[in-house]
């Protein structure tokens, strides 16, 4: 019976990820090709040769975990052993790979901008949150004495780099830095009438030997480098750069990427492609600088001279010259210092986790993290009001309150006990959006215009609240034995001590990582709004992009009452579904309302009521009571 049960589950799981979900794919990105504003024309035998790669090396993947493996290439079923032949020799997760490549090329071909620049990029974030939020965790359980180390694995030691490791390295950054280029430039591309004020610093003087030699010099710690250890930071901090410079470019297109303003758009594809090769960001030359001037004597001089002329002719012929200077010098702090920067915000999250206090008056107890969510409600319904105007403000406060009165009811139902008599849970907000929608009929508002901004203000607000979630204890992590990543708390109120008992351990900062990517999609959200994206496919982004990030957040939280079925957390499972909804929005069409923004009473007396709502449902309760939720601890 179990045999025949196995037999047909792993018939469904090929069904689903082989047909089901390529066809999926493909129908989300025909059904989106019309909402997506960025098109470039890409030769198709191109995007036939990637297809053809992809494809063959997952074939190539696949065959090897099999043959290797003894197993299939399949979660519910893995492999019976750890695989490190074949591509898994060159890549981590070559099966994930393929597929990215392959995506990409099969859309190519079929000429779909909603296929290339949404459907492709969502998809490998899932496929990155299914690594990190279940693969990478349950590899480690299942092969706790082997460790993944591809043709690119830099050890974390003194030793001297070795000419394959520096020639791997070389080909990877190479291929990262042309890709980058190539999206930016692209995406530059189709924005750049949006853009008519431009900042020049300095005239602009033709040389394209000094671009030549500004992309060499930023590859230059490939060869200078002599230990292992500073390599493989000078990668971590160039492709941190990277991401930073794209991430930039997309929302602020001004600002993100090192532009030509000689040469346009309207040039040959060759033309093109060498501005790809040649458009080396400020950002990059710095961070190379940083690592090319540890030489001693004449040469530290040298290298400093050649970094500034560098870097004075990337500012003249800047499309934008003042802006990509601070953006670089934003993007260079960051990823130089990124360590420091973790860690500051690490040791903060430590004290905020602990600082707990409160104040009793008779029968009614006052609780300081209450303040935060109140803070962060304020500014979401204020975000909003100010968006579309005081002609919604007083329905974004109706609906903000129906979210958090589902979001108790919903954590009643799955986490409601002795202990915790008043627990919130965020998927009960969502379910109190649709009854927040049937008031909004009622009220004779248009329901889509604020689930549109309420998904806009909804990141800030969640991650302005997780810092309740640090103090109360709540959406706490899993012990880790990393120094350098866990907190620890002590206060006797947390739920960690009282409900998790794990008083003093050292544990993951989940509520610190979803702040972090809660920001992200803030300004991405934030962005789509400003470019008026239909409200629905904003509710849909939202919807996508916070789930997969809860869905790798839920990995790493360890609160003892979760509930896990199937290999996977309760919430992990509802972050998929969360996902799979948002996708269904994204295809809906929905006409544009005309809002004007602006700041009138309205707007900061619904901000205010919203804010004092809000920390009275979450920061105040009464102690002495034993009834239904009267407690918040």
């Amino acid at each position: 019976m179990k045999s025949s049960n196995q037999i047909i589950g792993k018939f469904l799981y090929g069904l689903l990820f082989l047909i089901l979900l390529p066809i999926g794919l493909y129908y989300w990105a025909v059904h989106t090709d019309d909402f997506i504003r960025f098109h470039i024309e890409i030769n198709e035998v191109a995007g036939l040769a990637l297809a053809i790669i992809g494809g063959l090396l997952m074939i190539w993947a696949m065959l090897t975990l099999m043959l290797k493996g003894s197993g299939l290439p399949m979660n519910a079923y893995p492999p019976k052993n750890f695989v490190q032949q074949g591509p898994y020799k060159i890549f981590k997760h070559p099966i994930y790979w393929g597929f990215g490549i392959l995506l990409v090329g099969a859309f190519i071909v079929l000429n779909s901008d909603g296929g290339l620049w949404l459907v492709t990029p969502i998809t490998i974030l899932g496929m990155i949150a299914l690594v990190w939020g279940y693969e990478a965790l349950q590899l480690k359980d299942r092969f706790p004495n082997e460790r993944i180390q591809t043709l690119f694995y830099l050890k974390n030691d003194q030793e001297k780099p070795s000419i394959m490791k520096r020639l791997a390295l070389l080909i990877q950054i190479v291929i990262v830095y042309f890709l980058s280029n190539f999206i930016i430039l692209s995406l530059f591309g189709t924005t750049e009438a949006k853009y008519h004020e431009v900042w020049y610093l300095f005239p602009y003087i033709e040389s394209s030997y000094l671009e030549l030699i500004a992309f060499v010099f930023m590859l230059l710690p490939v060869v200078l480098v002599r230990k292992n250890r500073v390599l493989r930071n000078w990668r971590i901090q160039f492709l941190m750069a990277v991401f930073l410079v794209m991430f930039f470019a997309f929302l602020w297109p001004e600002f993100g990427a090192q532009y030509f303003r000689h040469q346009g758009f309207e040039e040959s594809y060759n033309d093109f492609l060498s501005r790809v090769l040649l458009a080396v960001p400020i950002a990059f030359t710095l961070i190379s600088l940083k690592f090319i001037s540890n030489e001693k004597g004449w040469m530290m001089y040298l290298f400093f001279l050649l970094g500034a002329l560098i870097i004075f002719n990337q500012l003249a012929v800047n499309n934008s010259s003042i802006n990509h200077f601070f953006s670089s010098l934003i993007i260079f702090g960051i990823a130089s210092l990124y360590s420091k920067i973790w860690n500051l915000l690490r040791t903060t999250s430590d004290k905020v986790a602990n600082s707990w206090k409160e104040w009793v008056f008779g029968n009614v107890r006052i609780i300081n993290h209450g303040f935060y969510v109140g803070a962060g409600s304020f500014l979401g319904i204020f975000m909003a009001g100010y968006l579309v105007g005081p002609k919604y403000a007083w329905a974004i406060l109706v609906f903000a309150v129906a979210v958090i009165i589902f979001s108790a009811l919903w954590a009643q139902v799955i986490e409601g006990s002795e202990k915790l008599k008043r627990p919130f849970g965020y998927y009960g907000a969502l379910v109190g959006i649709l009854f927040g929608s049937l008031l909004m009929y009622f009220m004779k508002v248009n329901v889509w215009v604020i689930i549109g901004i309420i998904s806009v203000a909804m990141p800030w607000v969640q991650a302005i609240g997780r810092l309740r979630c640090l103090i109360n204890g709540c959406c706490h992590g899993a012990p880790t034995s990393n120094e350098k990543l866990g907190i620890r708390y002590h206060h006797h109120r947390s739920r960690v001590c009282g409900i998790s008992h794990l008083k003093g351990e050292l544990l993951h900062p989940t509520q610190l990582y979803a702040i972090i990517w809660l920001f992200l999609v803030g300004f991405v959200l934030l962005e789509l709004w400003n470019n008026e994206f239909s409200y629905a496919f904003i509710f849909g982004l939202y919807l996508i992009l916070t789930g997969l990030g809860r869905f790798v957040e839920e990995a790493y939280r360890g609160e003892a009452q979760t509930v896990i079925w199937k290999g996977l957390r309760l919430y992990q499972w509802t972050a998929i579904l969360s996902v799979l909804i948002g996708i269904g929005f994204t295809i809906v069409r929905v006409p544009l309302i005309e809002t004007t923004s602006g700041l009138t009473w309205e707007v900061w007396v619904a901000g205010l009521l919203g804010g004092l709502i809000t920390f009275f449902a979450m920061g105040v309760d009464f102690p002495n009571s034993n009834a239904r939720f009267s407690r918040l601890v």
